[in-house]
């Protein structure tokens, strides 16, 4: 052993941290002053594994969280009357049946979204859903309107929490590439698949036990679900500077996107230019205007200008927005088709779709596998024109016309037409962002679609009674005599796919498959591995730089 005079020669740099200080206290462990680099990084490689084996169960409840929240939209839009007699709504009243979770979820989703971005997409997506569990719960007992209003409203605010972080989690869990396009494949499927088993569960439920079982149900399943999500998504490393919140522009954006979906959600019933709804609209427009010139000037600002250059972003929110506002109109005219026109029941009407949402599985589940190889704006087009077509084959409907010749082949060219352009256009939104802005993306790309639905069905919904209006009189208000009204509503979801399919033609470039792309040169398990590892270190109180390997 060589002695405090001799000099040793050091052991090669490669297998060796040499840290300057005789002995390191890490966790309550001593460690002497040659400490090699397995010793640090073996944790960090242990905890990395755990984390890809549970990558498959944070993929399926965040999934599932989208799930719960399109059910909730999907099944009370065919609960509204039993809702409003069993609660004595009236008939101006029970727009907020609706309306009251659409605004919250709207108004409050670019917020949530940056604020997962600052503080944690685990801490605001398993808040989101304690807080929709809880409200869906208050929802159930329900005495009057006013407290069913207030409650919705605050449900939606824990839906506008989960959605953002939700698709964050994703883009950041798994690296950008056939994984991810994987991961938003199962993801959409479960949207997809919520808003008809949303309306199947309705009716079964309205038919047997009642509908307060709806959101009790709801309530069940959101709890079990932050019980899965403490155990499956990962802590995000902490951050080294405290976050800012711009609070100007939370609150201009909030208040701003909150006014503009009144004035769509509302007009409809109201009219859209008294004095109920048009100044709200004009102060929205106006707050919209203001946060828009705080975020050019902010040092932290809430929604960065820079995402807005990223042309397949920008283009992405406006296909989200037109494509919603299409898939808004069939489902809810094709409902008015089977309860109106065929003169079917809540449940006829709930198993006129079932097919429809079995498919909704199948073919995004598989996309989801082959769209790594393939081009995706081919795809948002032929997913425009197919969607184009249910329009058409639904205008032919009529109360002689049999299920099986024209609705039923209808919904199933529909569930194509929205996987092939629902899919491509989430990808293709989350692509050029980069990891601390995947909140802020998935919240505006959310906001597009919450936009997109009831303005789509505002606008349809006037053809429909308009024409039903001129035709028929007032004196019509049901009855197979309306397909008049619903026939050229559908005519309005075919100048919505046209209008998609020219912009998507304009707007997004070709990009190549990703199976043809260069790999990236670090994949997001790899990046997860070094902020694990650096955490370490900084826990321990070792520098970087006093590692050498």
């Amino acid at each position: 052993m060589a002695t405090p005079q001799e000099t040793t020669t050091p052991p090669p740099a490669s297998t060796v941290v040499a840290i300057p200080t005789p002995t390191l206290e890490i966790k309550g462990t001593d460690v002497s002053s040659e400490t090699t680099v397995p010793s640090l990084s073996s944790k960090a490689i242990d905890r990395e594994n755990l984390r890809q084996k549970l990558q498959p169960l944070l993929l399926y409840v965040v999934s599932t969280a989208q799930f719960l929240d399109v059910v909730n939209g999907a099944s009370v839009s065919v609960a509204i009357l039993p809702i409003a007699k069993d609660l004595s709504f009236s008939i101006p009243q029970m727009t907020w049946i609706l309306n009251a979770y659409t605004i919250a979820f709207a108004g409050l989703l670019l917020f949530s979204g940056r604020l997962g971005d600052l503080f944690g997409h685990r801490r605001v997506f398993l808040f989101g859903l304690f807080w929709f569990a809880t409200w869906a719960l208050v929802v159930s007992f329900s005495t009057s309107p006013i407290m069913f209003v207030i409650s919705r409203a605050l449900q939606g605010v824990g839906a506008a929490n989960t959605v953002p972080s939700a698709m964050a989690l994703i883009a950041t869990t798994y690296p950008a590439g056939p994984e991810r396009t994987k991961a938003f494949s199962i993801f959409a499927a479960f949207g997809g698949l919520g808003a008809v088993v949303g309306i199947l569960m309705a009716g079964g439920l309205i038919s047997s036990i009642g509908w307060t079982w709806i959101f009790r149900i709801s309530s069940i399943a959101a709890y079990i679900l932050l019980g899965l999500g403490f155990l499956v998504i990962p802590s995000a490393p902490p951050k080294s500077v405290k976050p800012k919140i711009d609070y100007i522009g939370a609150a201009t954006a909030t208040l701003g996107v909150t006014g503009i979906v009144y004035y769509i959600t509302t007009g409809v019933e109201d009219g859209w230019a008294v004095a109920k709804t048009l100044p709200v609209f004009i102060v929205g427009l106006l707050l919209i205007a203001s946060f828009i010139f705080v975020e050019s000037k902010v040092q932290s600002p809430l929604m960065p200008l820079r995402i807005w250059k990223s042309k397949r972003f920008s283009s992405s929110v406006i296909l989200a927005f037109v494509q919603m506002a299409m898939f808004q109109g069939v489902i809810y005219f094709a409902n008015m088709v089977f309860q109106e026109v065929y003169q079917w029941t809540a449940i006829q009407t709930a198993l006129g779709f079932l097919a429809h949402s079995l498919l909704a599985v199948v073919v995004f589940t598989t996309l989801g596998r082959i769209m790594p190889r393939l081009y995706l704006k081919p795809l948002i087009l032929v997913g425009f024109l197919l969607r184009c077509g249910t329009a058409l084959m639904f205008s032919f409907v009529d109360e002689h016309t049999s299920y099986w010749r024209l609705p039923f082949p209808a919904l199933i060219v529909h569930i194509f037409g929205a996987g092939f352009s629902m899919l491509p256009i989430q990808i293709t939104a989350v692509r050029d962002a980069d990891n601390k802005d995947q909140g802020l993306v998935g919240a505006i790309y959310n906001t597009g679609l919450q936009l997109g639905a009831p303005f789509g069905l505002a606008i349809l919904n006037v053809i429909s009674v308009s024409t039903n209006t001129r035709i028929h009189g007032s004196s019509v208000h049901s009855g197979p005599a309306l397909m008049d009204g619903y026939r050229n509503a559908f005519y309005g979801v075919i100048a919505l796919g046209v209008f998609g399919f020219l912009l998507t033609a304009i707007l997004l470039p070709w990009d190549k498959p990703h199976h043809q792309q260069p790999p990236a040169k670090t994949t997001g398990a790899e990046e997860r591995m070094q902020q694990v590892e650096a955490r370490d270190l900084e826990s321990g109180g070792v520098s970087k730089e006093e590692v050498r390997v």
